[in-house]
């Protein structure tokens, strides 16, 4: 089991890594709940519910953010992100285990808040500080495909924010 495991962790990854290399917010959304997708089936075969939890409470902050473009969301775009953000720490805190339990709510507000932020630059700065958090819960857990995904995660985008940011500062 834990060989599958490794397997759509290593999956996961790979779609998680493709999103940050996207210049459009949407794509990187997208991109972004395919991968929480997987990463949900990866805790639940290894037993880390915390971890699926919190990334399906992640997948619906993610989906629901590009109706930011609607009128009505827009107008309430501050009490939409307080309502998901205190669902996903909610969540967290019905599946506390242990001090490492913080870490994984700690990483999905961030990831999931960056994708209200209209600005790329600041999606990828705020995910980028969100990134740490999750390689450390999935290092606990035995999710060991991630944290090679997590290292690889904080690299693409750092790329990215040279790519896309820095150049375009000079």
């Amino acid at each position: 089991m834990n060989y599958i495991a490794f397997a759509v962790g290593l999956a996961a990854v790979a779609l998680y890594l493709l999103g940050y290399l996207q210049k459009k917010r949407m794509n990187i959304i997208l991109l972004n709940a395919s991968s929480r997708f997987l990463y949900i089936v990866q805790y639940a075969l290894l037993g880390a519910f915390e971890g699926a939890a919190l990334d399906i409470a992640g997948i619906v902050s993610s989906l629901l953010a590009p109706l930011k473009k609607y009128s009505f969301v827009r107008k309430y775009t501050a009490l939409f992100v307080v309502v998901l953000d205190a669902a996903i720490v909610a969540v967290g805190l019905l599946l506390y285990e242990n001090i490492f339990s913080l870490f994984p709510i700690i990483g999905v507000l961030l990831h999931t808040s960056a994708f209200w932020i209209d600005d790329e630059k600041w999606i990828r700065r705020v995910s980028m500080a969100g990134s740490p958090f999750w390689l450390i819960y999935n290092f606990v857990s035995g999710a060991y495909g991630s944290c090679i995904g997590d290292v690889l995660s904080m690299v693409s985008i750092g790329i990215s924010m040279v790519r896309y940011d820095l150049k375009k500062e000079k």
